[in-house]
């Protein structure tokens, strides 16, 4: 009767410790889930990066039509939902600001709210890029 108690006991522990271990959300699968659909702006802040934050959340809300014509999506981390993430090597300990190609590859970096200011220039040179502006209808004024 001990044995199947203890045996009951060491599954109802360590049952949820085991599943626990997987459930953490994969960045760079989340990032391959946009490849070759959407262009990622990658945002890893602390809490306390205020201006960082505020800052691409205002570039996204004002450029809105011209992120959606080069086909930009906003990924943030922000705070402790970074303990969520497997973080990809190339991120773990960096805070700031990524662009990530159709490709999955990092395309530019910048700790603070300079990448925004050359984004559009960055994305616009890109050979894919061109080809989606040649056959693009949409404008923005």
């Amino acid at each position: 009767m001990k044995k199947s108690f203890k045996l009951t006991f060491l599954l109802i522990v360590a049952v949820p410790i085991m599943g626990n271990s997987n459930s953490l959300l994969s960045l760079d699968k989340i990032i391959s889930n946009f490849g070759w659909e959407k262009r990622i702006v990658l945002l890893i802040a602390d809490n306390e990066d205020v201006n960082l934050i505020r800052g691409v959340e205002s570039f996204f809300k004002e450029g809105a039509c011209q992120n959606r014509n080069r086909n930009l999506e906003l990924y943030k981390i922000i705070g402790d939902e970074v303990t969520k993430y497997k973080i990809p090597k190339r991120y773990e300990g960096r805070r700031g600001i990524w662009l990530i190609g159709y490709d999955g590859g990092d395309k530019a970096y910048s700790r603070d709210l300079s990448l925004l200011n050359q984004l559009y220039e960055i994305i616009d040179e890109m050979p894919v890029r061109q080809n989606e502006m040649l056959h693009q209808d949409s404008r923005c004024d």
